[in-house]
């Protein structure tokens, strides 16, 4: 029992001795309405024991107090001591904050409340601080002022606290009119017109086409614009010195005062501290910046970006470009002095964000390889492929530095869609084929490993098909992509009936050509018209090309194919940059003999911010090996409507050789189109279209001045779940009776 009783004395803290001038704490408590005392003292952060001078008592108590509001629940604090016999007792007394009940708001017309809720993001139960206060009054001030309602005031009304201390607010809001731009003048400037500045702007008068509002956030920018304006046309002492604004009856006239300053010109051009990268490249890059021409400041910028990205695809990513600018007199002379390090390599590749999909799905598709340099193309091509999967809807790049030497590990972030695959069902009208019921799914990354499966059913009056298929696109973990697929259709034409059970595989690898691709294919089809399916009416031409009851018996083709792809957009689903060209021929053989050739090319040229501008042809022929050999009418080209041979403006089909008022299509097809787009995003653009085509019964009576004529505009929208929808609406202008509408709507990519 003694040696316990030792233990304990020992462990126990010593107790704090009196020295002279010092004092000792010896209680600390807090008093508070409702929260939690014992919080209170834990932050404050003085114990029961401490020692103080009294200077050092008053610096600890400044802290303690500091530290309690910093907790953002009281109002007050305040600190009370008292001396007793043997020390100093420490009392936190805090005046606590009312808590939300809830924020409401009045005289709101012109903004709905969910905008206002949203922006405000009042919680009830929340701290009601009177900083939180000023926040949801800036909130909304701010929001009125993006609309243009510049004079809107907004006031703060609190109600007496409820039996639980809860306050309801009400913000109270004079929204005033909105305020539009009636003048826009220009006081100093003798070298641009008003116009010239003007179109510069966000901010502009009002016009038929434009409502003008002045928003205040986008008006300081456009002082900035109107500088850098005047840098871009060579005045770079250019200034704006101030802007008056007269208010109206919500209209404004404002006067923005000019200091241009003098234009100068671009001089001598000198490059120093090159070694790795050609002189001449580098001269390439800053030829636009010509002596005697005015200096532009966006030229400067795109030649210093232009050595960088030329170093930066060399690997030398840490290489120190450094322009210094030297006025003489009206001109400006530029050196550019490099510093440029060693190259970096790449340590390792990191792939991030991929929770379905598995990491060698998007690794594979990655060139910047461990061990090797790091090339910029290389990174923006990696991030291409990656996003032409169609797993992803953003792929970002992220590098850091790995060690002293300069390696560096490459992050490819990537944020998966919610759902992979589509699923189409529904009623379709089409003038062959009647009114027809489809279910379709498609699988792009079955498992997450990147292989596509796709399963289809149409069953109507006139037609049935079933259609099923499967692609590995990286056979044994190589760039070999291997697929097979199934299909059995039957349909019903005007005088006949025609079944078809068909299959086939394929192959495909990348040939030694950038962007490019070979596929090699086999198909088996057997085709057969039952005897008792023919119209006893039915009687060809006898210059006919086809009689039906030559297909009686089961006739079996072989059909071996060959396709080259050259492939550079930039998103495949919804291009906008890049070209597409591909040049395929097939070759029947056994009981139907014919060989077909098709060129199909399309360029995208990007304009101005999101425009861009799509140019395409496609040329088709096909025929036997000798004038005995007879091409089934399924295996014609028939144009009109959407897909690879449509002519929108027109039915699907509607457009070549008749016979019997029926299609029956042709052995040539030319086709033409162009596309202006306006690409929102990857999922949404609008287009305006211009399309001609025309299929023919031989290649010797093409003629190009014959081509059915449609223009129009559509849609297109990548829905989850759905893919690719677009709705064209087509006005064609040659067809039979007159030109008019026609609506198109398709799900997929071949529009």
């Amino acid at each position: 029992m003694t040696a316990l009783l030792v233990a304990l004395l020992l462990a126990a803290p010593p107790e704090a001795r009196p020295v002279p001038g010092q004092l000792i704490v010896v209680g600390v408590e807090a008093r508070t309405e409702g929260a939690d005392s014992m919080l209170v003292v834990r932050t404050a952060g003085i114990a029961r024991g401490e020692a103080f001078t009294p200077a050092g008592l008053q610096s600890a108590l400044a802290d303690a107090i500091r530290r309690i509001h910093g907790l953002g629940l009281f109002r007050q604090v305040r600190a009370d001591t008292s001396m007793l016999a043997d020390g100093v007792r420490i009392v936190f007394r805090v005046t606590e904050y009312p808590r939300l009940a809830r924020l409401k708001f009045s005289g709101n017309r012109r903004v709905k409340l969910k905008d206002l809720e949203t922006r405000t993001k009042a919680r009830p139960g929340e701290v009601l601080t009177d900083r939180r206060l000023f926040e949801w009054q800036r909130e909304v001030l701010d929001l009125y002022k993006e609309r243009g309602f510049l004079l809107v005031t907004v006031e703060a009304d609190s109600s007496p606290p409820d039996t639980a201390g809860r306050i309801e607010v009400t913000l109270r809001i004079e929204e005033g009119d909105q305020v539009r731009i009636r003048r826009l003048d220009f006081s100093g400037n003798e070298a641009f017109t008003a116009s010239q500045i003007g179109i510069n702007l966000t901010n502009r008068p009002k016009t038929w086409y434009r409502k003008a509002q002045l928003i205040e956030d986008e008006f300081i920018k456009d002082l900035d614009r109107i500088v850098q304006f005047y840098k871009r046309n060579g005045h770079l002492d250019a200034r704006v010195l101030d802007y008056e604004m007269s208010f109206d009856a919500g209209w404004v006239s404002i006067t923005v005062f000019i200091e241009e300053g003098p234009r100068y010109h671009f001089g001598r051009v000198t490059i120093r501290g090159d070694s790795v990268i050609a002189r001449s490249d580098l001269e390439a890059v800053t030829g636009r910046l010509r002596e005697g021409t005015v200096y532009n400041t966006d030229l400067a910028q795109a030649a210093l970006a232009g050595i960088h990205g030329l170093y930066s695809e060399e690997g030398y990513i840490y290489a120190q470009v450094q322009p210094t600018e030297q006025l003489r007199g009206d001109t400006v002379d530029i050196s550019y002095d490099i510093i440029e390090n060693d190259p970096a390599l790449v340590r390792l590749v990191r792939i991030e964000g991929n929770e379905q999909t598995h990491d060698k799905v998007i690794r594979r598709e990655v060139s910047s390889l461990p061990g090797y340099r790091f090339r910029r193309s290389e990174i923006i091509r990696s991030q291409r492929d990656i996003f032409n999967l169609g797993f992803f809807e953003d792929v970002q790049l992220d590098h850091r530095r790995a060690d002293e030497e300069g390696t560096i590990d490459l992050i490819y972030r990537v944020k998966e869609k919610g759902f992979f695959g589509t699923i189409g069902a529904g009623i379709t009208y089409s003038g062959p084929d009647g009114i027809t019921g489809y279910l379709e799914l498609q699988q792009p990354n079955l498992f997450g490993r990147g292989q596509r499966a796709n399963i289809k059913l149409e069953r109507g009056g006139k037609l049935t098909n079933i259609a099923l298929g499967f692609t590995e696109p990286w056979l044994f973990d190589t760039p070999t992509s291997a697929g097979a697929d199934v299909s059995y259709l039957t349909r019903k034409y005007a005088y006949y009936d025609r079944q078809e059970l068909g299959g086939g595989v394929s192959f495909s690898r990348p040939v030694p050509l950038d962007y490019t691709r070979a596929y090699l294919g086999l198909r088996v089809n057997d085709a057969y018209v039952p005897p008792g399916s023919i119209a006893k009416d039915y009687d060809p031409d006898p210059d006919s090309p086809y009689d039906v009851r030559r297909d009686t018996v089961h006739r079996t083709a072989f059909v071996p194919s060959l396709t080259l792809t050259r492939d550079s957009r930039d998103y495949i689903f919804n291009p906008l940059s890049g070209s597409a060209i591909t040049y395929g021929i097939a070759t029947s053989v056994g009981d139907i003999r014919y060989h077909r050739h098709t060129l199909d090319a399309a360029h995208y040229f990007p304009l101005f911010w999101k425009f861009g501008l799509m140019g395409r042809f496609r040329f088709g022929y096909i025929d036997g090996f000798s004038a005995r050999d007879t091409v089934p009418l399924p295996d014609r080209f028939y144009a009109g409507g959407t897909g690879p041979d449509g002519v929108r403006g027109y039915g699907d089909r509607s457009i070549g050789p008749y016979q019997g008022g029926y299609a029956i299509g042709g052995k040539a097809l030319a086709l033409f189109s162009t596309e202006f787009k306006l690409r929102l995003s990857r999922e949404l653009s609008f287009i305006a279209f211009g399309d001609a085509g025309n299929t023919w019964n031989d290649i010797g009576r093409v003629n190009l001045s014959d081509l059915k004529r449609g223009a129009g505009v559509g849609v297109r929208i990548e829905i989850p779940m759905l893919g690719l929808l677009g709705f064209d609406f087509g006005y064609g202008f040659d067809r039979e009776g007159g030109g008019r509408w026609e609506p198109h709507f398709q799900v997929g990519r071949t529009f």
